[in-house]
C-alpha cells in the first residue's frame, strides 16, 4: 500500500516539474533573454578567495562608484591610513592598560644593584663579616652570607623548670619571660657587652672579634654567670651551640686528662674554609657537668629539638642533661655543649669562653684571643668607645647631664646598633585579592630592627627614623642598610613594608601577617635620613647614579599609585571600605595604624601627612640630581616640590578654617559607634543558651555623613609643621604653636600625645579586640620629628621664633626626664609611653625609634 502511494507522489511530482518548464518555454522571449545573460555574467565572476586580493577587488570596486562628488583616490588612502592609525593606536593603549593592570609582584627592577654578591664577604667587608647578627636571641651570632655557621646561647636554672615545663629554657628573647637585658656598649662592628638578669642569675656576655686573614678573621665570646638567688643553691644549664644548613663538623675532641678545661672542634664549611672552635673554662671547678652532642636540626626548631634530646640522669642527682649519642661527621649539621653547675655559689662568677679562630688567620694570629690578652683588648675598646660617645654626641656639655643619665645614652645607641641584623630568604607578596601569594627573589637585608623581643625583622618606615641615630655613629653602616633596602625595590618600585626573610625569623610573625601586598605603601622616612647625609657630607661622595635611580623608582611608585583624586593630593591606599568591625577603618600604610581618619574610606580622600612626605621626597630627589649635575631632573623635582610647599595650595586642600587647623578630608561623621548585637539567629532548641554578640559599627546620624575636613586633631595636623612647610611670618604656624601648648589637646608633662583629648575617638577602642594604639599614647618618633621643627622655626628669624624656642625647651625637657624615670625603674626603653602617667606600654624593649632620645638629649636633629 504504502509504495503505491510513494509511486504516485513521484508521478505528481513529475507532472509538475513538466508544467513548469512548458510555462518558461512558452512565456515572454526577453525574459528569458535576460536570465541567460545573468547565467553567463556569473559564470565570469570569480570572487577572489585570499585576504589581500579580497581587499584589492572591494577597493577597486569603491573606485568604480559614482558618488556625487568626486573623491580623489589620494584622500581615501589617507582616511583609511588615519583609520588605521587610530584603531592601532586604541588597541595598544589596552595593552598597555591591561599590563598596568596585571601587576608583577616578584620581578627585580633593572637597574644596577647597590650591593654586589661579593660585597658582603670578608675579603671585601671584612669589619662586618662576623657580628651578633641573630638579634631575635638573647645572644646570637652569625656571618653575613646566605649560609651562616650561626651560634647561640640557651640556658635555665631547676627554680624555673619546676615552675613551668614550657617556658623554663631561654632562647629567644620574649618578653613575656620577663628578664631585663640589653647591650651597654656595641660599636657595630668589633665589640659588644650585654647584661642579662633574669630571677635567679646575672648572665655578663663580652664578645670580641679580630679582623685578619682572609674569612673574618678570629672572635671570642666569653660568657660570665653571676647566681642571684639568696634563699637555697640553685642548679643552673648554660648551653651554647652551633648550626650550619649543612654537615661541617669534622672532629671532635674528647675531655681528657691533659686539657680538662678545654673542647676542640674542628670544622669546614665553604663560605669559612677550615676553622677551629674551643671551648675553654676560665672557672676552675669541681661542681661542673659537662655533656656535648650532635645531631640533624633545623635552626627555626633547634629550641624544640632541643627538648627531646634532655633527659633525667638519676634519683640521686636529678639533672636534666643532654642524652649520649654516637657523632655522624657525614651528616650532624649541629653541636650543643651543655654546662651544669651543680651548686653555684651565690655571687661567685663562673665563666667560659668560646673561640672562633679561622685558619686563614693562624700565620697573622700572635696568641689566642682569650684570658689576660682578652681583658685587655676589650677594656681597650670600651675606651675608645667611650671618648668617640663624647666627640659625636657631647652631652658633658649639655646642662642637667648626670653620669646615670649619660650611661642611660649609651646604652640605648648601643641596644640600636646591636639590633643590627642579616637576614637572607624569600618574601611572600602579593597583590590585592590575590588568594595564593608569590615568593620574592632570594635576597638578603641587613637591617636593625625596631624590637628585638617583638618586632624581631625589617620594617621598612622604622629603619628611616633608626637610620638617623646610625649615622650618626656610622655612616658607612647606614649607607650598607640603605643599599640593602633599596636593592629590593621590585619593577613597580615596590619596596615589602615588612621584610620577613628564613625560617627562623618567619616563625615569630602570626601568619596573617606574613604576606606583603604590593598596594600598600609606608611613609618613605628613608628621605630624612638622605636629608641628614645630605647636610652633614659636603662632598656628597655617599650617593651615586644607581642609588639615585633606584630611589627616583621608589619615589615614583608613591606618585603613581598613592596619588588622589585631585591634583597635589595624595591618599594611602589600603583602607578598608567594607569594614563593620572597626569604628574607623585602620590606615595600617601610614604606619598610624588606628590614627582617625575620614570615617568611610572613598576616593576622594585627602591624606594631609602623605602629601607631606611627598614634598621633603621631592625635595631630596631634585637635591641628589645636583650632584650629578643633572639639570633637567633637578627642575623637574624641584619645581613640583615647589607646587607641594605653596602654602596657598596647601590651604586651600588641607586647611579647615572651621575647625583652625590642618586636616584630611573625605566622607566623613564622628556620629558613629559600635554597638553589640546578635550572631545569628536564636536556637530554638536551646532557648536557655545565651545567644553569641559582637561589636558592629553603627551611624547614629547618617545626616552628617558628607565630605568635609576630618575632625581630629594630632599627629597628622603638624604635619606641616614637622616637614617644615609652613612659611615663618604665617598665621597658621602660631596657631599651631598655642595648640601645641595646651593640655586639653596634646601637652603633657611627658611629652606630646598622639592625638586630642577633645577627639571622640581619643582613648577608645577601635574594634572588641583592638585597644587604641595612635589614639592618645606618646610615640617618640614624631615627638622628635616636632622638636627637629621647632628647633628649625626658633633658629629661623620670624614673628614665632621665640615662642617656638620655649615651647622647644620644655617639651625637649619633658622627654627626656620621663624616659629616664622609666628606664631606671623597667631597665627598658618602650613603644610608646601613656599620656596621663607617663609609664612604658606596648613592646619593650622596643630599642627603634625609640632610641631618637639620644639625639634629643645631644641636640642633633639634621643640621
Amino acid at each position: 500500500m504504502s509504495a503505491k502511494i510513494t509511486q504516485r507522489r513521484r508521478q505528481l511530482d513529475n507532472k509538475r516539474s513538466s508544467s513548469i518548464n512548458n510555462e518558461n518555454t512558452n512565456g515572454n522571449l526577453n525574459v528569458v533573454a535576460a536570465a541567460a545573460a545573468a547565467r553567463r555574467r556569473n559564470q565570469h565572476r570569480h570572487f577572489p578567495l585570499t585576504n589581500r586580493s579580497r581587499f584589492e577587488y572591494l577597493f577597486k570596486n569603491i573606485m568604480k562608484k559614482k558618488f556625487p562628488i568626486t573623491i580623489p583616490s589620494y584622500l581615501i588612502t589617507i582616511i583609511i591610513g588615519i583609520l588605521i592609525i587610530f584603531f592601532s593606536y586604541r588597541i595598544i593603549i589596552t595593552i598597555i592598560h591591561y599590563r598596568n593592570q596585571y601587576e608583577y609582584t616578584n620581578i627585580p627592577v633593572k637597574l644596577p644593584k647597590l650591593i654586589n654578591i661579593n660585597d658582603t664577604t670578608p675579603k671585601l667587608s671584612p669589619q662586618r663579616f662576623w657580628g651578633t647578627y641573630r638579634s631575635n636571641l638573647y645572644f646570637g651570632i652569625k656571618h653575613r652570607s646566605a649560609r651562616s655557621l650561626s651560634g647561640g646561647l640557651m640556658w635555665f636554672d631547676y627554680n624555673k623548670l619546676q615552675q613551668s615545663n614550657d617556658r623554663f629554657l631561654r632562647h629567644w628573647c620574649d618578653q613575656n619571660d620577663h628578664l631585663k637585658y640589653g647591650w651597654t656598649y656595641h660599636d657595630g662592628e668589633t665589640f659588644g657587652i650585654e647584661q642579662i638578669y633574669d630571677d635567679n642569675l646575672h648572665l655578663n656576655v663580652q664578645w670580641l672579634k679580630q679582623i685578619n686573614g682572609e674569612h673574618g678573621g678570629d672572635w671570642t665570646t666569653r660568657i660570665n654567670v653571676t647566681p642571684q638567688s639568696q634563699n637555697r643553691t640553685i642548679p643552673i644549664s648554660l648551653f651554647f651551640y652551633f648550626h650550619h644548613d649543612l654537615p661541617w663538623i669534622d672532629e671532635i675532641s674528647s675531655i681528657s686528662d691533659e686539657s680538662p678545661d678545654l673542647i676542640t672542634i674542628r670544622g669546614q664549611t665553604n663560605e669559612l674554609d677550615g676553622f677551629t672552635i674551643k671551648i675553654k673554662l676560665n672557672t676552675q671547678t669541681n661542681q661542673i657537668i659537662t655533656r656535648t652532642l650532635t645531631d640533624i636540626f633545623q635552626l627555626d626548631k633547634i629550641h624544640e629539638n632541643l627538648l627531646t634530646k634532655l633527659t633525667t640522669n638519676s634519683y640521686e642527682q636529678p639533672y636534666i642533661l643532654l642524652i649520649d649519642q654516637s657523632f655522624k661527621d657525614f651528616e650532624h649539621n649541629t653541636f650543643f655543649i651543655q654546662l651544669t653547675l651543680k651548686q653555684p655559689l651565690v655571687n661567685e662568677i663562673f665563666s667560659f669562653d668560646i673561640i672562633y679562630q679561622s685558619d686563614s688567620s693562624n700565620n697573622e694570629r700572635q696568641q689566642d684571643l682569650t684570658g689576660y690578652y682578652f681583658n685587655e683588648e676589650i677594656n681597650r675598646l670600651q675606651k675608645q668607645f667611650d671618648e668617640r660617645f663624647e666627640n659625636i654626641f657631647q652631652l658633658k656639655t649639655k646642662q642637667n647631664m648626670d653620669i646615670k643619665k649619660i650611661h642611660f645614652a649609651k646604652s640605648i645607641l648601643s641596644n640600636l646598633i646591636g639590633g643590627i641584623s642579616y637576614f637572607t630568604g624569600k618574601s611572600l607578596v602579593a597583590k590585592q585579592n590575590q588568594k595564593i601569594p608569590d615568593e620574592y627573589w632570594t635576597t638578603s637585608l641587613y637591617t636593625a630592627v625596631p624590637s628585638r623581643s617583638f618586632f624581631p625583622r625589617g620594617f621598612l618606615w622604622d629603619e628611616g627614623f633608626h637610620n638617623l641615630l646610625i649615622a650618626r655613629w656610622n655612616k658607612n653602616i647606614t649607607m650598607e642598610i640603605l643599599s640593602h633596602w633599596f636593592d629590593m625595590l621590585n619593577d613597580n618600585g615596590w619596596i615589602p613594608r615588612e621584610v620577613i626573610l628564613g625560617d627562623e625569623a618567619r616563625a615569630r610573625v602570626p601568619n596573617e601577617f606574613i604576606v606583603q601586598y604590593t598596594n600598600n605603601a609606608n611613609p618613605p622616612t628613608f628621605f630624612l635620613t638622605i636629608e641628614y647625609l645630605l647636610k652633614t657630607n659636603s662632598n656628597n661622595h655617599l650617593f651615586n647614579l644607581s642609588f639615585i635611580q633606584r630611589l627616583e623608582k621608589w619615589y615614583q611608585w608613591y606618585n603613581h599609585t598613592q596619588y588622589g583624586s585631585q591634583p597635589l593630593t595624595y591618599r594611602w591606599r589600603g583602607r578598608n571600605s567594607s569594614s563593620i568591625y572597626e569604628l574607623n577603618p585602620k590606615t595600617l600604610t601610614s604606619g598610624l595604624d588606628d590614627y582617625p581618619r575620614a570615617s568611610h574610606p572613598t576616593d576622594l580622600e585627602r591624606h594631609l601627612d602623605l602629601r607631606c612626605w611627598m614634598t621633603l621626597a621631592s625635595t631630596i630627589i631634585g637635591k641628589l640630581y645636583t650632584i650629578i649635575n643633572n639639570n633637567e631632573q633637578t627642575n623637574k623635582y624641584l619645581n613640583y616640590a615647589q607646587l607641594l610647599l605653596n602654602n596657598e595650595q596647601l590651604d586651600q586642600l588641607h586647611w579647615s578654617e572651621q575647625y583652625g587647623m590642618y586636616a584630611d578630608y573625605g566622607l566623613h561623621t564622628d556620629y558613629v559607634q559600635l554597638q553589640r548585637v546578635p550572631i545569628g539567629k536564636p536556637n530554638p532548641q536551646q532557648p536557655q543558651q545565651p545567644q553569641p554578640t559582637h561589636l558592629i559599627r553603627q551611624v547614629i546620624r547618617q545626616s552628617d555623613l558628607n565630605l568635609k575636613y576630618v575632625k581630629h586633631f594630632g599627629y597628622v595636623s603638624l604635619f606641616p609643621l614637622m616637614i617644615r612647610i609652613l612659611n615663618p611670618q604665617s598665621s597658621k604656624l602660631e596657631k599651631i604653636l598655642n595648640d601645641l601648648q595646651n593640655p586639653n589637646l596634646l601637652w603633657t608633662q611627658y611629652g606630646l600625645r598622639s592625638l586630642a583629648q577633645t577627639s571622640s575617638l581619643y582613648g577608645i577602642r577601635n574594634t572588641e579586640h583592638d585597644p587604641p594604639y595612635w589614639r592618645g599614647a606618646i610615640w617618640i618618633n614624631m615627638n622628635y620629628m616636632i622638636l627637629s621643627a621647632l628647633q628649625h622655626y626658633a633658629k629661623t628669624p620670624g614673628p614665632y621664633s621665640d615662642k617656638a624656642r620655649q615651647i622647644y625647651g620644655q617639651l625637649r625637657t619633658n622627654l627626656i626626664t620621663n624616659m629616664f624615670r622609666v628606664y631606671e625603674k623597667t631597665g627598658h626603653i618602650w613603644e610608646q609611653y601613656d599620656d596621663k602617667t607617663g609609664h612604658g606600654q606596648g613592646s619593650h624593649p622596643f630599642t627603634g625609634w625609640s632610641s631618637l632620645i639620644v639625639l634629643i638629649m645631644s641636640e642633633l636633629y639634621d643640621e
